[in-house]
């Protein structure tokens, strides 16, 4: 394939699997993997993306180092925690009921009332003390 052309993503389908090959060391700077010819294609189309869009925010690589780390560490069994950015919609159902809350930079929003706190917000919910963010799947398995 050479450098003719710019590579794009919608021409990944027509390449065989040794331009893949050549394709991926060219997009990552190293040899390709032994994996099959989708998963280059896959491998490749990121990259690319990456490269037009621009790859991972600082956060979500900080939250993947802490996850590796906690997973080397205790086998993946604490997972990593989490800031929520304002905006962000936290949903749960609940006995057939669906409940959203909306992440303020300052509480949260449900039910068209502002809140302090999650645990307060599923106390009103289920009518129970229970851990509010564990509740909406922050921290573990929701209950």
């Amino acid at each position: 394939m050479g450098r003719r052309a710019l590579m794009t993503i919608d021409r990944l389908g027509e390449l065989g699997p040794a331009e893949l090959k050549e394709e991926w060391a060219r997009c990552h700077g190293a040899p390709a993997p032994s994996v099959t010819p989708d998963l280059l294609r896959l491998g490749i189309a990121y990259r690319l993306q990456e490269k037009k869009q621009g790859g991972l925010s600082r956060e979500s690589k900080r939250l993947l180092r802490q996850a590796v780390a906690l997973a080397q560490r205790d086998n993946g069994m604490v997972p990593p925690s989490r800031r929520l950015s304002p905006g962000t919609l936290l949903v749960r159902d609940w006995h057939g009921t669906g409940h959203t809350v909306t992440v303020l930079n300052e509480g949260f929003e449900y039910d068209g009332r502002a809140w302090r706190s999650l645990t307060a917000i599923v106390k009103a919910i289920t009518g129970t003390h229970r851990n509010g963010p564990r509740f909406f799947g922050l921290t573990g398995d929701a209950a």
